[in-house]
């Protein structure tokens, strides 16, 4: 039987390699970009600059001086990984969204679980938590990992229904 490239584990990260240095690296427009968003402007970047797409919270709670995201888990864990990198977390990348959302107010993230938070789940909280890991966010600062790492919260479906007793009528 002939040996086939295509299917070795890594052949897929060589593609999204070979993708991302044509799209990115190379890009006539990444300094300009870059410029721009470091002066905190998004608008008339290149799209093939953009390798995450739009995320959105299960449910989010906008107050005047507050931000609230919440990832609801019920069936499903938080995924350890994106297409484009595979140290970029869900975990990561929605509290940097939240963050980015709520601009000069306070904010946090709630994941809020159904079943018991799988190893690498307890792992990314705690060592997010920590400041000890920084694998999804390595374009920020110790400060702003920290900071980030601190505004992360859990709680379980049972715990907040058993709060709210006339919650539990309506998920029968």
């Amino acid at each position: 039987m002939a040996y086939s490239k295509r299917r070795t584990p890594d052949a897929p990260r060589r593609a999204n390699w070979r993708q991302y240095d044509r799209r990115v690296i190379k890009n006539p427009g990444r300094a300009d970009a870059l410029a721009k968003l470091d002066a905190g402007d998004s608008h008339g970047i290149d799209r093939r600059l953009i390798l995450e797409g739009n995320t959105s919270a299960d449910c989010l709670i906008e107050c005047e001086k507050a931000i609230i995201w919440v990832e609801g888990k019920r069936n499903d864990w938080l995924d350890y990984s994106t297409t484009w990198d595979v140290t970029r977390d869900q975990l990561a990348r929605n509290l940097e969204a939240a963050w980015l959302c709520a601009k000069d107010k306070d904010f946090c993230l709630v994941i809020c679980h159904e079943h018991p938070l799988k190893h690498h789940e307890e792992l990314l909280i705690e060592n997010y938590g920590h400041g000890t890991w920084s694998g999804g966010w390595p374009h920020l600062t110790a400060d702003e990992r920290k900071m980030l790492g601190s505004r992360i919260g859990t709680v379980t479906w049972s715990r907040l229904a058993a709060e709210w007793p006339d919650l539990k009528k309506h998920f029968r």
